[in-house]
């Protein structure tokens, strides 16, 4: 660790006596406003289901465009949670009477409450009408506060919206108020794809390229006076897009005539791969300036959407991207610092952050570094104001991030204002104490002592989410789980992009496939022509395999030998035949790509939609595996093979629907003969190969596609 960030270090008793002086006289310019904010702040604190009465408040009344709808959904609500006790006397008078007159004239009461709703989170997010908007900014840029507007808006599904937010973004930047604008990804390109990574950095610079030589051209004069060109800052959102954004930015500023743009990313250091996508930024800006070009900002944040991430993780079986403990965050925070602050100056940087320990430790390192001319900080419209009246007092330059929306779109705002109260009410968040916080008081001591541990510990810059399908190995099967505690398998995790390297390896086509009959143990048919030929939707006229399609004769076989069961899948032990199929689901793990490459080239399943197949087919194999045993071994319960099972599934899920129905026949100890869907025999054909490579004979799953009409018919009446 440096020498700066030795706990030692004179910096860090420097950093608290300058907090301390900075949240006494933010103490003293707090108003009265600001004081019963935090009471409120305080007793949701103090109950937890008021929280999340209010969450449910604003999340599920507000979404439907009816009246008579929100109106009942809100009383609901009410009814059922009761009123929080945290709201001040005269709000709970007003939803009192909503609970028990807003049904009877909802078009009346319904936006009243609206409008009391958007006018208490106003200081949080600003009306984004013209007239509204532009008073507010000149009443900032009188205080000498500089402005970064963000325009909130629900996730863009089409390219239309995108084209929409495009030009809603040229036209901020085009007012003579707005300095600043803040730009995320998926807002203005609604397709964005790791899997289509070139494609989607093409179309992306092409639209930021605009946004970019916008900002150049126009001129912003600021309260002193300086005319500067205008300023796009590039918003980082989840972790899927933090390569993603990082590329785009880079790229898009080195195309030709954009050398000289200033332009701005965030990094949030509550992500260990930050500081890698920081250090590859720090050397493309040193290439940059040393070819003339003009050094970029990045604007350090500690993370803003840790409960997505988490629910990310939870649904896909991933670790959790950011680190799991806030002290490593914090720690990464001020080696971000450190690492930004280096380089010769070909970065600038903003320091944002509400944390006024963090806040006079960038003020001490970046004056003893001599680059506080390069620094600006950086807070949160409506989020403890007075520590950013105490912060100008020390003539820190100060740049305010400023999300606004239109009235028609407050539902927007939902899900930002959610977020921001998480954050205010975390327990080790400086932002939950810092409306009472007085120096010497133990929540001081607490921030005081939670400040000086992240110098005395190095947090790993190990990607916590490091899946490769390159390289990963599956040795052994895993042990049997319980069926009520089965671990998921984790999908394709695509942000990683050696995962992108291995899709683009699934693509090359391969031999074109010759597929038999699997009947009485043997591969059958290969001396009959094949009877149907199967073809890469993508590309017309293109063979991927040649099948041989069964007669009513072959079922007729088939279904005898199924019946007779000479190789005894029936009379193995449970233990014998869970053994077998928890190598099933090895082999499974072992040929995802094969079974992704087989359902792109003959089913038109893009390899996002097929690889969760393959997860949820292990599932049913671990999860049938686990259920028959729990049922076998039920001494209530005598059970027992029913005989032959015929599988024959859809045609558009053909790697989940065939495996699980063949996974809960043989679990259940019976035999199987699947007829696969007859557009997708290529698919059915890899995930047999599974099952008989891990032991299933091919007496006890046969494979026999043939014609739906009529050996197909036969197979699924036969008795």
């Amino acid at each position: 660790m440096d020498r700066e960030l030795d706990p030692g270090s004179e910096y860090i008793d420097r950093s608290v006596a300058l907090a301390a002086r900075l949240q006494k006289r933010a103490r003293a310019l707090q108003t009265t406003a600001e004081r019963r904010q935090q009471a409120e702040l305080d007793r949701m604190c103090r109950t937890p289901e008021d929280k999340a009465t209010l969450v449910q408040l604003t999340d599920q009344a507000f979404r439907s465009r009816r009246a008579a709808r929100i109106a009942e959904q809100f009383t609901h609500v009410l009814d059922v949670q009761g009123i929080p006790r945290f709201f001040s006397p005269l709000d709970r008078a007003l939803l009192r009477g909503f609970q028990t007159f807003g049904g009877w004239l909802p078009g009346v009461t319904v936006p009243l409450v609206k409008e009391h709703m958007r006018q208490e989170t106003a200081n949080v997010v600003l009306p984004a009408e013209r007239e509204h908007l532009t008073a507010h900014l000149h009443a900032r840029q009188s205080e000498g506060v500089r402005m970064n507007l963000n325009f909130l808006g629900e996730a863009v599904l089409g390219e239309e919206e995108a084209n929409r937010r495009l030009q809603l973004y040229l036209e901020a930047l085009q007012m003579e108020e707005v300095e600043v604008v803040s730009v995320k990804i998926s807002t203005i390109y609604s397709q964005v794809s790791a899997l289509a990574r070139e494609h989607t950095l093409q179309i992306l610079g092409d639209r930021l390229e605009l946004l970019y030589r916008e900002a150049a051209h126009l001129r912003f004069r600021r309260a002193d006076g300086v005319e500067v060109p205008k300023f796009v800052y590039l918003d980082m959102e989840e972790y899927r897009d933090l390569w993603l954004t990082a590329e785009a930015f880079m790229r898009t500023l080195s195309r030709p005539g954009l050398e000289a743009v200033e332009a701005g990313i965030a990094l949030q250091a509550y992500l260990p791969d930050s500081m890698g996508v920081l250090h590859v930024i720090r050397e493309w800006a040193e290439r940059r300036v040393l070819r003339g070009g003009a050094p970029v900002t990045v604007r350090l944040v500690k993370g803003a959407n840790l409960e997505m991430e988490r629910v990310e993780a939870a649904q896909r079986d991933w670790p959790q991207a950011p680190y799991l403990k806030k002290r490593d965050t914090d720690a990464n925070y001020k080696r971000m610092l450190h690492e930004a602050l280096g380089g010769g100056g070909v970065l600038r940087l903003g320091i944002a952050s509400h944390n006024l320990f963090d806040l006079a430790y960038a003020i001490i390192v970046s004056t003893e570094k001599g680059a506080l001319g390069r620094v600006q900080f950086e807070m949160l419209e409506g989020m403890a104001n007075h520590q950013r009246r105490a912060l100008l007092k020390e003539c820190v330059p100060m740049l305010l991030y400023a999300p606004a929306c239109r009235r028609e779109e407050f539902v927007s705002a939902i899900g930002y204002l959610i977020r921001r109260m998480d954050e205010n009410t975390g327990d080790e968040n400086f932002l939950r104490h810092a409306f009472r916080l007085e120096v010497g008081t133990p929540d001081w001591l607490r921030l005081e002592s939670a400040f000086r541990a992240a110098f005395e510990i190095a947090p790993s810059e190990q990607p916590r989410r490091q899946q490769d399908r390159t390289t990963e190995c599956f040795a052994e099967p895993l042990a049997e789980m319980p069926w009520n505690r089965l671990r998921n398998e984790p999908d394709t995790d695509w942000s990683l992009p050696q995962n992108g390297r291995w899709a683009e390896s699934l693509l090359s086509p391969g031999d074109v496939l010759s597929i038999p009959l699997v009947i009485e143990g043997e591969a059958t048919g290969s001396e009959r022509p094949a009877t149907r030929e199967h073809l890469d939707p993508s590309r017309p006229g293109v063979v991927v395999a040649r099948s041989v399609e069964g007669t009513l004769q072959d079922v007729e076989r088939a279904v005898h030998c199924a019946a007779l069961d000479d190789d005894g899948w029936r009379d193995l032990a449970c233990d014998e035949r869970n053994r077998i199929l928890g190598q099933v689901a090895m082999e499974l793990r072992r040929s995802r790509g094969a079974l992704m490459r087989a359902a792109l080239a003959c089913g038109g399943k893009t390899l996002a939609e097929s690889d969760p197949e393959v997860s949820e087919a292990i599932d049913f194999v671990e999860f049938y595996r686990a259920s028959a045993r729990s049922l076998l071994e039920l001494d209530t319960l005598e059970a027992a093979p029913r005989g032959v099972v015929a599988v024959i599934p859809p045609w558009n899920f053909p790697i989940a629907i065939p495996c699980g129905g063949i996974a809960a026949a043989l679990a259940a100890g019976n035999t199987v003969i699947l007829k696969p869907a007859s557009d997708t025999v290529p698919v059915a054909w890899e995930l047999c190969l599974c099952f008989w490579r891990a032991g299933v004979s091919m007496r006890a799953l046969q494979f026999l596609p043939c014609p739906g009409a009529t050996a197909g018919a036969a197979l699924a009446q036969h008795p």
